[in-house]
């Protein structure tokens, strides 16, 4: 062995002057943790590309359901025949969640309460895409370097490596040559996928009023309120509107089809200067501990 005993076996040795590092090298970005939690690494790679075999798409594209969305208001009017500019009662708290009893926060007097305006239910003028395709996979040689602790750490599996002499060369006892690039970003995207407009779908609401806050006393209950009517509910008898009930009949969402069939990538893997490590076989990394010591 290269550490055996005789006196004319030359050690090699980093220089005294030299910083040496563990430098783990592998197939994938999968870096390890430095030992004893360092920070202070280097990370690079080399022959960095995307697999061949995702070509320069991301993914294909599909996209989600147009939601059906709950009245989000109404008008309580004074005069018949929903006349006037009426008081606006937000109806988001009645939908969250959809059936539940919803109290007035200002409550209408009855004396006040001659129509209510509902506003319709409503469905998403587009749909969104339902998965954004990830980025296809980098291969390449990966690498990173940590600096060198005080004891030998083994289960890091690194080599330990110095820097090259002057002339680039590497020398005796250090001669496994890497030649890596610092590692910037990845600066790839994925285009975004686009969905075209909705097509079918079915929302009806029904609407529920009450005089009382606990929803007991039923003032009306307007059934099947469509997408495409707004209507306006003469008041029956001179009682106040305290609390509302709002509960999908329907829904059934639209559905779209994607206007872009693939997500394809955009941009570049961002590399830096180039760096060149030195290294020794896997029996000799006890030596940089000893050399340390002397």
């Amino acid at each position: 062995m290269l550490l055996g005993c005789g006196d004319d076996i030359e050690i090699p040795r980093p220089r005294y002057n030299d910083n040496p590092v563990m430098l783990w090298v592998g197939d994938t970005p999968d870096f390890p943790i430095c030992p004893d939690g360092r920070l202070d690494y280097w990370d690079g790679w080399a022959d960095v590309s995307m697999n061949p075999q995702y070509g320069n798409v991301c993914g294909p594209c599909a996209c989600g359901p147009a939601a059906c969305a709950l009245p989000d208001r109404m008008l309580a009017h004074e005069a018949p025949l929903c006349a006037g500019e009426g008081m606006k009662i937000n109806l988001a708290g009645a939908a969250d969640p959809p059936g539940h009893c919803a109290e007035i926060s200002s409550p209408v007097p009855g004396d006040a309460f001659a129509a209510i305006a509902i506003r319709p239910p409503t469905m998403a003028r587009t749909c969104a895409p339902a998965v954004q395709p990830a980025l296809p996979p980098l291969s390449g040689k990966f690498a990173r370097a940590c600096p060198w602790t005080d004891e030998y750490v083994a289960d890091f599996k690194g080599l330990a490596c110095i820097t090259p002499e002057d002339d680039g060369s590497c020398r005796l006892g250090f001669d496994i040559r890497f030649e890596f690039q610092k590692k910037l970003r990845d600066a790839r995207t994925c285009t975004p996928c686009k969905c075209g407009a909705p097509v079918g779908g079915n929302c009806v609401a029904d609407v529920l009023l009450f005089s009382d806050a606990s929803c007991s006393n039923m003032l009306a209950s307007l059934n099947e309120i469509r997408t495409e009517e707004e209507i306006c509910h003469e008041a029956q008898e001179a009682s106040a509107l305290a609390a509302v009930r709002v509960v999908f009949a329907q829904d059934e969402p639209g559905t779209c089809s994607p206007t872009t069939e693939v997500s394809l990538v955009d941009g570049t893997v961002e590399s830096g200067e180039t760096r060149i490590f030195c290294c020794s076989r896997a029996e000799l990394v006890e030596v940089i501990h000893a050399s340390a010591d002397n």
